[in-house]
């Protein structure tokens, strides 16, 4: 018996719900033995060490700049570090932009510029705090959080407060702002309001008709474009937060309610949303304090189904790659618990040195109500190489597991990733499994004896 293994079940409060596999990605590919895997998510290896906590990156005309800390710095293709100057720290993640010229920074609410030669604070008391910055049609637009407020077009580091602007079809708070397909969106905690550029003398963009989207975005740093759409976190006014996908106009969200109840609870501040795109695939990474939620958008559309993981460092500790860049053919990376910057890679599994755990739950067994005996169960696919230990474990009612059983793996190629448990089972029996090291598995088979009626 073929048992699914995209995603698993368990029993809560509310009946039976989803659960998602950790550190174990989605790929659809018709193998012959399934039409899917599940693959070991990318490790990082460590590249540099920089001056201080990693804070985000860009790419400025083909070289690669990081904030770390409070310093400004330029990493080179062989990881070599230059530090350009100082833009301050709030330990929040950094923001950037960047018009024909220079480079522009948000950091610590203050906006910066560099041009490849020097690093220039803008200091005209106009500016007010800088939450959140974006380029369009030679204006850079920042938000203080009440107004949005454009640099002259002539000269960047100049504000006039007589051309502000501010979005009115709802009094929440600005939280961010973003160009996307010719248009600025003024993201506040409730709504998104839609801007034109028309040129006017004042404050040169103009609100849509008819465009305002009646969710909103928690902070500057739960946004992030991916592809042809926007995605962010938030929702509308007195109801609970979740992931929101932006495309044609309309706000859908994507996010199941297994998902959202992670969000329960955490700091809004602390969500940090990023894309990170490996060949035809991208994956929509939503960071928590104590994990990170991850979506693959091209799998999702293949199988109609959230193609959902869940992603962890070590033994389910947080997960620590964060701020991925695709610069000099590679996605760099930063270490949260570190001041390391790290290069992902399919080739392992381990975080920066620490081997990471995967898991994953198969759907649950069910005979009519009848009771059956479990002989063995199998997975198929690519095996850990070298010594590896993987491990089963069930459960009966969805919620709690039994001791698990231990499989060492040696590498050899004829080894077999089979347990034979021989247990009794009444009604029902969930599968889960976990192990270390790199692994594809594409299909679990479960051999069973029924029992007499």
């Amino acid at each position: 018996m073929q048992v699914p293994i995209q995603s698993g079940v368990r029993s809560s409060e509310s009946g039976y719900s989803t659960t998602f596999p950790v550190n174990l990605q989605h790929e659809v590919r018709e193998s012959g033995i399934s039409k899917g895997q599940l693959v070991t998510t990318r490790g990082a290896t460590f590249f540099a060490t920089g001056p201080g906590e990693d804070r985000g990156g860009a790419v400025f005309k083909g070289v690669h700049y990081r904030v770390m800390g409070s310093s400004l710095i330029s990493v080179a293709a062989d990881g070599s570090i230059a530090i350009i100057g100082d833009v301050g720290t709030d330990t929040r993640p950094a923001g950037f932009t960047q018009d024909f010229d220079r480079l522009a920074i948000r950091s610590a609410e203050k906006l910066f510029y560099y041009d490849g030669a020097d690093l220039l604070k803008v200091a005209d008391f106009d500016l007010g705090k800088v939450l959140d910055v974006d380029w369009m049609d030679g204006y850079f637009v920042t938000t203080d959080g009440e107004y949005l407020v454009v640099t002259d077009l002539l000269d960047p580091t100049s504000v006039d407060a007589l051309k502000y602007g501010s979005a009115e079809s709802d009094p929440d708070p600005i939280t961010g702002v973003k160009v996307f397909e010719e248009e600025l969106y003024g993201f506040g905690r409730y709504s998104v309001q839609v801007f034109r550029n028309v040129g006017s003398t004042g404050f040169p963009f103009q609100n849509v008709r008819g465009a305002t989207i009646s969710v909103g975005c928690v902070s500057a740093d739960a946004k992030v474009r991916i592809g042809q759409t926007l995605a962010f976190v938030g929702g509308a006014r007195d109801e609970p937060i979740g992931l929101y996908i932006l495309a044609g106009g309309q706000a859908t969200r994507v996010s199941p309610p297994e998902i959202d109840d992670m969000l329960v609870g955490v700091d809004e501040a602390a969500i940090v949303l990023e894309a990170r795109t490996f060949g035809d695939e991208q994956h929509l990474v939503m960071h928590l304090p104590d994990r990170a939620v991850v979506l693959a958008i091209r799998a999702t559309g293949q199988t109609g189904e959230g193609a959902w993981h869940i992603a962890h460092s070590g033994y389910f500790k947080r997960y620590r790659p964060r701020f991925a860049v695709y610069c000099y053919g590679r996605h760099i990376v930063g270490d949260i618990d570190s001041t390391a910057l790290g290069v992902l890679s399919q080739d392992i599994s381990e975080h920066f040195g620490d081997s990471i755990h995967w898991q994953f739950d198969a759907g649950l067994l069910f005979d009519q109500g009848n009771g059956f005996i479990v002989r063995e169960t199998e997975l198929f696919g690519r095996k850990p190489d070298g010594d590896a230990t993987m491990w089963l474990s069930m459960t009966r009612d969805g919620e709690t597991y039994s001791r698990e059983i231990g499989r060492r793996m040696t590498g050899r190629r004829e080894e077999r990733m089979h347990w034979r448990p021989n247990c009794r089972v009444g009604q029902l029996i969930g599968l889960r499994f976990r192990g270390v090291g790199q692994v594809a598995v594409a299909r679990c088979e479960v051999t069973g004896e029924a029992l007499a009626v």
